[in-house]
């Protein structure tokens, strides 16, 4: 029978020799995918979700190669996009992450070393995958905790079940795989919810990414007068509260990226705040265009 215009090629394996990593990529529909982004950018969902994708998939073609990289996707417009590039393109079962990394896998072919990589982590250079993947040469099974230490955003291995989702950290753990805490935070800021966006947003993002926060952001992000509520000067950490009560916490990173030394209770602030997180903070001076930052 003759092949339908609008037939997918059947994939074929990579073409590596022994030794070489595989890397494995899942990526959920970007129509559907970042439920948790929803509250904080609205109907911009899904250009951001492909946005967060594409400078994924950007940066591991660009440390290993396309031929040495697996996409797992449902999604069509991803998957034209990068079956033109070379990458290999699997479809998503449609049944979780970890089968999609699974099928990714058995694409990679039997023996072969795999690296499963989330694939939203758009403030990831090559550099930084490089480095993870030379450090998992030295280990028959090993695995990158999230910024967090709790979840994986890369596990690399021959063969082995994947465990993504929370606390996977302590499940592949459990399997064998040797904990790299690696001192990459392009690598293991993964990006599921506003605060962090807002982190990968300081470590500098891809320029797909980049693009959509710059071109549709605005909407996103609030600007509100608030009160410092409580301030760790050692961790410099705290929180604000809006001037009707509610209390929003800050991390350091918001903190250092201000400018500012110190605060006290009470000192008043303006706060960018993004689904009631806060990303930035200022002083605004007296008089008008009299800002202090």
């Amino acid at each position: 029978m003759p092949t339908s215009p609008n037939a997918h090629p059947e994939p074929t394996p990579p073409s590596v020799s022994s030794g070489e990593w595989v890397v494995v990529v899942p990526v959920k529909d970007t129509r559907h995918g970042k439920s948790r982004l929803a509250r904080a950018v609205g109907s911009d969902r899904a250009v951001l979700s492909g946005a967060i994708a594409h400078d994924t998939l950007t940066a591991t073609v660009e440390a290993v190669g396309a031929r040495h990289v697996v996409l797992v996707t449902n999604d069509e417009p991803l998957a034209l996009a990068w079956r033109a590039r070379g990458v290999t393109v699997v479809d998503d079962p449609g049944s979780g992450l970890n089968d999609a990394v699974s099928a990714g896998m058995r694409q990679a072919g039997a023996g072969v070393r795999v690296a499963a990589l989330l694939g939203d982590l758009p403030a990831l250079d090559a550099a930084s995958l490089r480095s993870a993947l030379a450090r998992a040469d030295d280990v028959a099974e090993s695995f990158v905790p999230d910024r967090d230490g709790t979840g994986t955003v890369l596990r690399c291995g021959r063969a082995f079940t994947p465990h993504f989702g929370a606390d996977s950290a302590s499940r592949h753990a459990a399997d064998g795989a040797v904990r790299l805490d690696l001192p990459l935070p392009r690598l293991r800021t993964d990006v599921d919810d506003a605060r962090s966006l807002a982190r990968a947003r300081r470590l500098g993002l891809g320029p797909a990414t980049q693009a959509v926060l710059e071109n549709r952001a605005s909407g996103w992000i609030r600007s509100m007068q608030a009160s410092v509520h409580r301030f760790d000067p050692d961790t410099h950490t705290g929180s604000v509260l809006r001037d009707d009560g509610v209390e929003l916490a800050f991390e350091a990173s918001a903190f250092e990226a201000s400018g500012l030394r110190l605060l006290r209770t009470g000192q008043r602030l303006t706060v960018d705040v993004v689904d009631d997180v806060v990303v930035s903070m200022r002083i605004v001076g007296i008089g008008t265009g009299q800002p202090i930052h």
